[in-house]
């Protein structure tokens, strides 16, 4: 199952900002020149909170074009947020090139690895859970940051007793707007059901004994068994 066609992303309105002084020199770093001298545009906008709907998390618009979520559990528990068998998906914030969203991962789940069309940088905000690729495991936990690239094909397992938060940032790709990311990840969801009611595998019950992703959460968990027995 390719994920990367099926999460979609928003691009927010850009405001014309006032332009700056002749009098200041800003400087480029990477590519991007920014100026240090340079005070409030003519332009400045009234920070304000936009919020939750049942397609976009709250956030703070701080500035024209800068968007704030203090603290991304909030976007958690948004009625933004949508439960399938490979995890609970919700939206962030998206920029003019790249997107942020987020999976949390629930005990027992599995995924074997699948290739991506597009690749991602994804840091672990709390939990445990099991990075596959070409058959190697790695334990991700709280802090932990991988990347990977384009057709990379990548996997996840979830052997502990706790859920995992991933934030995953990647290029927006086709997407527009919260609605398109809100529905592609709806009709993932149904495509996902009726691809487990066929057969395929989304969770530890669903393996055999013997298969690697077995062997190995027993190996980094004692208690894996427990995990077995709480899957529905």
């Amino acid at each position: 199952m390719k994920l990367a066609a099926l999460l979609f992303c928003c691009v927010l309105p850009l405001s014309a900002y006032a332009q700056e002084s002749s009098s200041h020199h800003p400087h480029d770093e990477g590519g991007h020149s920014h100026d240090h001298e340079a005070g409030t545009s003519a332009g400045a906008i009234e920070a304000f909170t936009v919020p939750a709907s049942e397609v976009s998390p709250e956030y703070l618009q701080l500035a024209t074009n800068v968007e704030v979520i203090p603290n991304i559990e909030t976007a958690v528990t948004a009625p933004s947020a949508i439960m399938t068998h490979e995890g609970l998906f919700g939206p962030l914030l998206f920029a003019e090139q790249t997107r942020a969203f987020f999976i949390e991962l629930q005990p027992g789940m599995f995924l074997a690895e699948h290739p991506h069309d597009t690749g991602s940088i994804v840091y672990t905000v709390r939990g445990r859970w099991v990075l596959a690729s070409e058959g190697k495991r790695q334990v991700m936990e709280s802090g932990s940051l991988f990347r990977f690239g384009d057709g990379m094909p990548t996997g996840w397992e979830a052997p502990f007793g706790e859920g995992a938060l991933l934030l995953i940032v990647k290029p927006k790709g086709d997407s527009t707007d919260y609605e398109v990311f809100h529905h592609g990840i709806e009709d993932m969801r149904e495509m996902v059901e009726a691809d487990r009611q066929s057969g395929g595998a989304y969770y530890y019950n669903a393996l055999k004994s013997d298969h690697p992703a077995i062997l190995f959460a027993h190996s980094v968990n004692p208690d894996f068994d427990k995990v077995l027995e709480s899957i529905d």
